[in-house]
């Protein structure tokens, strides 16, 4: 990403960890931390791990920072592509740590509602630019078909940015339709497109190396 790209999303990492220590007072003794398909609380912990969320953010910041130096084909890697990509995610991050917050402090927001929101467009976002990422050892369907032949990432990469731009449309209207069965089929759809992408990365592999 840009330096200055960078230097805003740092001061945002760094202020959303600021925030945390200034509210951590006000917080009930256990926090969510875990939530289901219907984005319904179903695991707390104690206050004390909201120091490990709040850093979380900046931790997937660093590594992104650091996996695209350490890998053996870092010349695969596009700027503007896995700044765009390492960006979504560590705003998430920001975004997963408040919605903690928030619903511990019990505030008059609708997360059930936004949480779908702020997943479905990182999903967007990841298979809008799945198919533009070349062949690397960090970011990507990284499965041994995939990863031995150029021509076999390009297709199993096009072929997974529908179904993650397909399941991130999908997951917007979640939190409107409040239905268990509308969630659990949504996760059900991912889950299945992620282990069809895979089976169709080994039958390209088997068909071009016959």
């Amino acid at each position: 990403m840009s330096k200055k790209a960078g230097i805003i999303l740092w001061v945002a990492v760094i202020f959303s960890y600021i925030g945390i220590l200034l509210v951590y007072k006000k917080l009930p003794q256990t926090v969510p931390i875990h939530w289901d398909s219907n984005f319904e609380i179903n695991g707390y912990a104690d206050k004390k791990y909201m120091f490990l969320i709040g850093a979380m953010p900046a931790i997937f910041y660093v590594l992104f920072y650091v996996l695209k130096y350490i890998d053996p084909r870092k010349k695969n890697y596009d700027p503007k592509t896995y700044s765009i990509i390492s960006g979504a995610v560590v705003v998430l991050c920001i975004f997963f740590t408040w919605v903690t917050v928030v619903t511990s402090l019990k505030m008059n927001l609708n997360m059930k509602l936004l949480m779908p929101v702020g997943m479905g467009i990182l999903f967007m976002i990841i298979g809008n630019y799945l198919p533009k990422i070349k062949n690397n050892y960090f970011v990507g369907i990284k499965n041994p078909w995939a990863l031995s032949d150029d021509n076999v990432w390009r297709k199993t990469h096009k072929a997974g940015g529908y179904i993650f731009m397909i399941s991130g449309i999908l997951m917007l209207p979640t939190g409107v339709i409040n239905e268990r069965i509308y969630s659990n089929f949504v996760f059900g759809f991912l889950l299945a497109g992620i282990i069809a992408v895979n089976g169709y990365s080994y039958l390209i592999y088997r068909k071009d190396h016959k």
